[in-house]
């Protein structure tokens, strides 16, 4: 399983939500640095977790299959972490 800080999940569940941005779109987006996003882009593609796609001279970012599992798996596991935390409070 690959493990991502939590600022990488944000940019990917970004990406995974909004498929076929730019990566100026996505810093523009998100508001991190450039070279952040620009080092995310560079793991996450070696890890098959996004793919780019040349449009028009410009490189669109796409979630692959593993990259959108990823997210799923996360947001499941925040919602499993609160409905736990609310049963712990009842």
């Amino acid at each position: 399983m690959i493990k991502l800080s939590k600022s990488n999940m944000r940019v990917l569940e970004f990406i995974s939500e909004n498929p076929g941005l730019t990566q100026l779109e996505i810093v523009n987006k998100i508001k991190l640095s450039k070279g952040s996003i620009s080092i995310f882009i560079k793991n996450a593609k070696k890890n098959n977790l996004i793919f780019e796609v040349k449009v028009e001279q410009k490189l669109k970012i796409h979630p692959t299959k593993l990259g959108k599992d990823i997210v799923i798996k996360d947001k499941l596991k925040k919602i499993l972490d609160n409905l736990e935390k609310k049963g712990n409070q009842i």
